[in-house]
């Protein structure tokens, strides 16, 4: 083996290390972008939320339906809204789920946040892992835990509303 062989060998796993390093950058600027969206439609009052009396009316057709229910508003567990105060519901979800350009945003939050753990633990298993078949093992457990997730993630945001 010539030493132009072993640069060459050197060269694509900087390649490979270089293109990872990329791959963490992308993943994390997305993840912030989706993240900012999630988080504004989620979680600020934009009419996307229920007011106080509608998720109080929720909470007073649960509590009719059984001592469980009584219990948990009871014991603080379930409580009605303040006022002013605005609340997700799953109706208001599955409402603006119906949008399909909010089912693209939350599926590739899901994917960016998939990517972007998957491409963290093959650097630490790189960094910190030395036997080869034993890191293989691990990344493929990963790997398979990953699409795991991103398939059973895709099916349930598109489910939301379409009678799955």
């Amino acid at each position: 083996m010539d030493s132009s062989d072993s640069l060459s060998t050197g060269a694509r796993i900087m390649k490979a290390y270089a293109a990872g390093w990329l791959m963490q950058r992308i993943t994390g600027a997305g993840l912030v972008l989706f993240l900012a969206l999630h988080l504004w439609v989620q979680h600020m009052p934009n009419g996307f939320l229920a007011t106080a009396d509608e998720y109080n009316r929720i909470v007073a057709e649960f509590a009719d339906r059984g001592p469980v229910y009584e219990e948990a508003l009871a014991s603080g567990h379930l409580r009605e809204a303040l006022d002013g105060e605005h609340v997700i519901t799953y109706s208001k979800v599955a409402a603006r789920l119906q949008n399909p350009w909010w089912k693209a945003i939350n599926i590739m939050l899901l994917l960016f946040g998939v990517a972007h753990g998957l491409n963290g633990v093959h650097n630490v298993l790189r960094d910190y892992v030395h036997r080869d078949r034993l890191r293989l093992i691990v990344m493929g457990f990963a790997s398979l835990g990953a699409v795991w997730v991103s398939v059973v993630g895709i099916r349930s945001l598109l489910a939301v509303g379409s009678g799955l």
